[in-house]
């Protein structure tokens, strides 16, 4: 610890010279144990008395706490409140690092004890792509599906319920032959934010005209307090004198890739490779074939201490 001077002056001497000039003023001064609540990252300490409600603010004399702390505290009001030292082992217990909790499907988070601050971001599902149904000549394009939406935000973890609803986006499922692939569904945390799951891929039908299948749209996305990111929307698939075709990719989320465009009729469309991806419009000849499924949604959360 070090003065304005830069220097080092023993947290003890300080101690003392509070209690020194306390009694020189006449204030009122005594000592209560407390528990440390919350260190902010500006150096603000709270500490809750035992036996009361609402945590106040302090000072540290004895250098830096950390959360769970338990320390005693000199008041003397109207001075101030200062920490003075330390009741028991200092923070005994905590997690070396931050925790980190990873849902892939509906669950709750419960906010530890002793977190300091909440860090929760995730992708709705992505959308399906497409289908094609095949014919005795020409060919057919369906859409991409749409990539999930992206929210995250970060919070003290005081102003979080003890117990948070998380809910994960199912993936869009592929399109038949012919038909629009499923939309993604949403993800929430505790409904702070919502990551929306994208739509599917429009499905076509193989022939000798020009044909298209309409893109699926990425997901939205509300609520985050540091980002709200829509998903990417899938690729049109396109064919052109029953030859030329232009087969459809399945939108990115912020957290996986959508499904490639496929290059064979061959094969149905392409899932998506991560989560909140979109699923690839699938491409068709003689044969009809699906699209590709989308990617799941996500949930994670950090716990910084």
């Amino acid at each position: 610890m070090s003065g304005n001077g830069g220097m080092a002056v023993p947290v003890k001497a300080l101690a003392e010279a509070v209690l020194e000039r306390a009694i020189q003023l006449g204030l009122t001064w005594r000592l209560r144990p407390a528990t440390v609540m919350s260190v902010a990252d500006d150096g603000t300490i709270r500490v809750l008395h035992d036996g009361d409600t609402q945590p106040i603010r302090v000072a540290s004399m004895i250098g830096p706490v950390a959360v769970r702390a338990r320390v005693m505290v000199l008041k003397t009001p109207p001075a101030g409140n200062h920490i003075v030292g330390w009741v028991g082992t200092p923070a005994a217990g905590l997690p070396a690092a931050p925790l980190v909790q990873r849902f892939t499907e509906d669950g709750e988070f419960t906010v530890p004890a002793g977190a300091r601050w909440i860090r929760a971001y995730g992708v709705g599902g992505g959308g399906g792509g497409g289908g094609v149904i095949g014919a005795a000549s020409g060919h057919g394009a369906g859409g991409g599906g749409g990539g999930g939406g992206y929210c995250e935000s970060v919070w003290p973890a005081e102003e979080l319920p003890a117990e948070v609803a998380v809910t994960v986006g199912a993936a869009g499922a592929a399109g038949l032959a012919g038909a629009q692939g499923g939309a993604g569904g949403s993800t929430s945390f505790g409904g702070l934010w919502t990551a929306g799951g994208g739509t599917g891929g429009n499905g076509a039908t193989a022939g000798t005209a020009s044909t298209s299948g309409s893109r699926g749209g990425g997901g939205a996305a509300t609520g985050g307090n540091v980002l709200n990111s829509l998903g990417a929307g899938g690729g049109p698939g396109r064919t052109l004198d029953a030859q030329h075709v232009f087969a459809a990719f399945g939108g990115n989320s912020l957290l996986g890739m959508g499904g490639a465009a496929p290059v064979s009729t061959g094969v149905n469309g392409l899932n998506a490779g991560g989560h909140g991806g979109g699923g690839g419009g699938g491409i068709a000849s003689t044969t009809s074939r699906l699209g590709g499924a989308g990617g799941g949604g996500l949930c994670i959360v950090e716990v910084i201490y």
